[in-house]
């Protein structure tokens, strides 16, 4: 999969809207923010990596590991989303497999989470 423009979440508005409505996942190393679009035919994703967690060669690197994890596990996902995972300074203690593997379960536990409550909502409404 290529990291293409429609890959990336541009728009402030955007961001506030997966900030303020999404299902957060609070891991060691990240913090992950996933709001699926049934709608979307493309996953976006957004990566904050602030000075706290180093200068602009740890900060280039962080979001580099991150893309190319979310290259890898975008075509899994259930349903297209707009992610946002903002790294925290233990970022680099991870390898990058079990970065991968902790993003990929956050992703997973908040898709069955939004696909569960759809349907419970489906059910409740007939």
């Amino acid at each position: 999969m290529r990291f293409g423009s429609q890959n990336r979440l541009r728009l402030a508005r955007d961001i506030a809207l997966v900030r303020g409505k999404s299902a957060k996942t609070d891991c060691a190393a990240f913090v992950f923010y996933c709001l699926p679009k049934p709608g979307a035919q493309h996953s976006r994703i957004a990566i904050v990596a602030s000075k706290r967690i180093g200068g602009a060669v740890v900060r280039n690197r962080a979001r580099r590991v991150f893309r190319e994890i979310f290259r890898a596990c975008a075509p899994n996902f259930k349903l297209p989303c707009d992610i946002m995972v903002f790294v925290r300074k233990n970022y680099a203690a991870s390898d990058f497999r079990s970065l991968s593997d902790k993003f990929a379960a956050a992703a997973d536990k908040s898709l069955s989470s939004f696909l569960k409550q759809c349907s419970e909502d489906a059910l409740g409404h007939e």
